[in-house]
């Protein structure tokens, strides 16, 4: 790998001012800002290294612009699926970042910029490691795919449909994902899953405009108090999520699992001190890895009715929006969560409410001692001089299920970005250093996995 690595190196600048070019194009996919013009600058990059590219519009009511990429190998006996995405969150709120979110900036080591880490900057790694590959050895030690998606951040709607109308494209041995934060000590992470996710939005409404508080309070019913008595039936004393069926056939921890979760590096005390909290919720004979890994969770995302801005405004609401997320572990179904969720209002007799399914994500999961493990536990010690933490589960979302569930192809995660990356927010940002040892990391990951 040390001629690969010095071609990273002698490139690293221009690497970097290619980063900032797909930085700059806006690409808000729940806004429907730059999607497609990003996938063609994307598309263009890919094929000027050599990756054959096709945008393949996924259909439906926006035709979203996947960006698929292949590159065969003479010999090559191993296909590696590279999954990722480039869509990026909303920028809001605007006045919150240091520097303007599309202008991509440096500064204390970091790029600062909307995309730079979530997932642009991630993904843009495996592209220049083919580079890297490519100028030094001439050919790669595996075949590639690549699976760009223009979704991911609303859920990636229109992805399984596609997927499975087109199974055979994305055939492949083994998968593999760059996205989301390295641990908070500094060592990267070997991911084997993530949580799945059913969001909700719930609507009330009773008056048809807001109303002073004073001439109409009393008669006039405030659509609050309604919401509220419907969101206290959906937690018990205990914190527990009171929906019938709710934890049905989750699946506990293997030995292995809980051996990884008790090698995560955690002290409890830093972490309520990072978060600004006392205390952790319950249950109490539970720990917290466990917790986010294994355990679903019910987490209202929004609350938004009447007045909340400086003062005072005696405003009667007419109307209330709650929008819930609940993160799903493996063996839950999205569909059939959102069925039961609809059934518990209903019985408890809140069926005047309104209610839509938003977004849905299947949860996901690799054995975490599957072959493909040692391989990429390998490529990252080379690739980043450091033990990597496995991680049975991370907290977060995404399309895994459709490549390890569907087509049946294992996949791992292993994120480039540094632990308080910002992802989602405000100033959201990636070390530069990550960034280059990413792409050495994309590399020795060809190499390692072409040995199975």
């Amino acid at each position: 790998m040390e001629n690969i690595y010095r071609e990273i190196d002698s490139n690293s600048e221009r690497y970097l001012e290619e980063l900032f070019t797909l930085l700059k194009q806006p690409s808000i996919s729940s806004q429907g800002v730059g999607v497609e013009d990003c996938a063609k600058l994307l598309a263009g990059m890919m094929e000027d290294v050599g990756i054959r590219t096709e945008i393949l519009p996924m259909g439906g009511k926006n035709n979203p612009p996947l960006v698929y990429g292949e590159l065969l190998s003479p010999g090559a006996e191993k296909t590696v699926l590279i999954y990722g995405h480039f869509d990026v969150q909303p920028t809001d709120p605007l006045e919150a970042w240091d520097s303007p979110p599309f202008e991509p900036t440096i500064r204390d080591g970091r790029i600062f910029c909307r995309g730079s880490a979530d997932n642009k900057g991630q993904l843009f790694a495996h592209v220049k490691a083919v580079e890297a590959i490519l100028k030094t050895e001439g050919s790669l030690p595996v075949n590639l795919k690549f699976l760009f998606d223009p979704e991911e951040e609303i859920g990636s709607p229109s992805l399984d449909d596609f997927v499975m109308a087109n199974a055979d494209r994305f055939r492949a041995d083994v998968a593999y994902n760059s996205d989301g934060a390295m641990d908070a000590s500094g060592r990267p992470i070997l991911s084997f899953g993530n949580r799945g996710n059913c969001y909700v939005e719930i609507n009330h409404r009773e008056a048809k405009r807001d109303l002073h508080s004073g001439q109409f309070g009393g008669p006039v019913p405030n659509p609050n108090w309604r919401m509220m008595e419907f969101l206290n039936t959906l937690r018990d004393s205990n914190g527990r999520v009171a929906i019938d069926g709710f934890y049905d056939d989750i699946v506990p921890p293997t030995a292995a699992e809980k051996e990884a979760m008790a090698n995560i590096p955690f002290n409890e005390a830093s972490q309520l001190d990072y978060l600004g909290l006392q205390r952790f919720d319950g249950p109490e004979n539970m720990g917290y890895w466990e917790k986010i890994m294994f355990q679903p969770t019910l987490n209202i995302c929004g609350y938004v009715s009447g007045y909340g801005g400086e003062g005072q405004k005696t405003v009667l609401p007419c109307s209330v929006k709650v929008k819930i997320d609940m993160r799903l572990v493996k063996n839950q179904d999205p569909p059939d969560i959102f069925d039961k969720f609809k059934r518990h209002m209903e019985k408890r007799g809140f069926d005047d409410l309104e209610l839509k399914l938003l977004t849905t994500y299947r949860p996901a999961k690799t054995p975490i001692d599957h072959p493909m493990s040692k391989a990429v536990i390998s490529a990252v010690k080379k690739a980043f001089e450091s033990e990597p933490i496995l991680y049975p589960v991370t907290g977060g979302s995404n399309p895994s299920s459709i490549i390890c569930d569907f087509l049946k192809i294992p996949i791992v995660k292993v994120p480039y970005g540094n632990h308080d990356e910002s992802n989602h927010a405000p100033n959201e940002n990636m070390v530069v250093d990550l960034f280059y040892k990413g792409i050495k990391c994309s590399a020795t990951v060809f190499y390692e996995l072409s040995r199975l």
